[in-house]
């Protein structure tokens, strides 16, 4: 099991202990749809020729507990969590970790529209009470509590401080829905009441990307567990001044880059204009990575989730982005 100390994670076998660093890649697909046949083969090719020690695995609340439209007796709820439980099978037979991601939520209606939202709900709740206690203390399983929190600048002020809702909780309004935001705080407080002690990850802010105010009285308390790693988004769309946006709470958590990835120097995505060319921006970010001593999750073993780390589900690496992340692996990862 893995339990981190200070900053740094251990891997604890019996007696012995060892500080590790985790690499790997996340695998899309069940946080969309509730079946995806392809799913275990790309995540046993990762593990087994990528050399991934850590997969990261987005689901949906809506899909865990039934809710979306395509679900019926044939592909029901807990014919979905078996799948989840046939890839942490599959991981920790390899000697693996996965991170179970929450990626998609509701707004706490069970309405089929599950998708990214600001800030979890009370459904979240639920799936981390029956989530958290169906792999409860399992060595290779961490939890990933929320995938992206963001508080959009136009409600900025009218809700309060969004990192004080990000840490407590607080009303939030998203078009004309309007729902209590869950904090990270009480989500960690709700896994820990299960009796886990798994290592829980949590996201900071503007989309996961920064942790610059999950500080003093925002900062996350860890009741009774293994410990706490922040995720950092980064992406290519973002500032450069990594340092100042993540690096500051090195000393007291580690840091698990959760995302990151490239478009390729012509793409123009929706998502912003990409600051560097890939040749440039691939390598100063890994290096930053391995010079901090943080782990990633490369952003995305599926051909169809960009920026992807594969060209089709024949896993050949995208020049751009998979090529960096493949040779890292095999470089670290042993």
């Amino acid at each position: 099991m893995l339990k981190v100390r200070q900053n740094k994670i251990y891997e604890i076998i019996g007696d012995d202990e060892r500080e590790v660093r985790l690499y790997g890649v996340n695998r899309a697909g069940l946080e969309w749809e509730s079946r995806d046949g392809q799913i275990l083969d790309s995540i046993k090719f990762a593990c087994d020729e990528w050399h991934a020690n850590i997969i990261r695995l987005p689901v949906s609340q809506d899909r865990w507990f039934g809710k979306m439209p395509e679900q019926n007796d044939e592909n029901n709820a807990e014919k979905y969590r078996a799948r989840v439980d046939e890839i942490i099978d599959a991981v920790a037979e390899r000697g693996k970790y996965l991170l179970l991601d929450l990626h998609w939520s509701d707004l706490g209606l069970w309405n089929g529209k599950s998708g990214q939202h600001m800030m979890p709900d009370a459904h979240s709740l639920l799936f981390w009470q029956n989530a958290a206690a169906r792999y409860r203390n399992h060595p290779n399983v961490l939890f990933g509590l929320y995938n992206e929190p963001h508080i959009d600048k136009k409600v900025d002020g009218e809700f309060g401080d969004p990192w004080h809702i990000w840490k407590f909780g607080g009303e939030l309004r998203e078009k004309e829905t309007s729902y209590r935001a869950v904090g990270m705080q009480e989500m960690i407080d709700k896994v820990r009441s299960t009796g886990a002690k798994n290592i829980v990850v949590v996201g900071g802010l503007d989309w996961g990307y920064t942790l610059d105010g999950a500080v003093g009285e925002n900062a996350l308390h860890e009741p009774d567990g293994n410990g706490i790693i922040l995720d950092a988004h980064v992406y290519p769309w973002k500032r450069l001044e990594w340092e100042l946006d993540i690096g500051g709470l090195d000393r007291d958590f580690p840091i698990l880059v959760g995302e990151f990835g490239h478009y390729g120097n012509d793409a123009k995505p929706v998502e912003g204009v990409q600051r560097l060319p890939s040749e440039e921006w691939m390598p100063r970010l890994l290096g930053w990575i391995e010079k901090n001593g943080y782990s990633f999750t490369a952003w995305d073993f599926h051909p169809k989730a960009g920026p992807c780390l594969i060209k089709s589900f024949n896993n050949e690496p995208t020049e751009y982005h998979g090529v960096y992340v493949k040779e890292f692996l095999l470089g670290h990862n042993k």
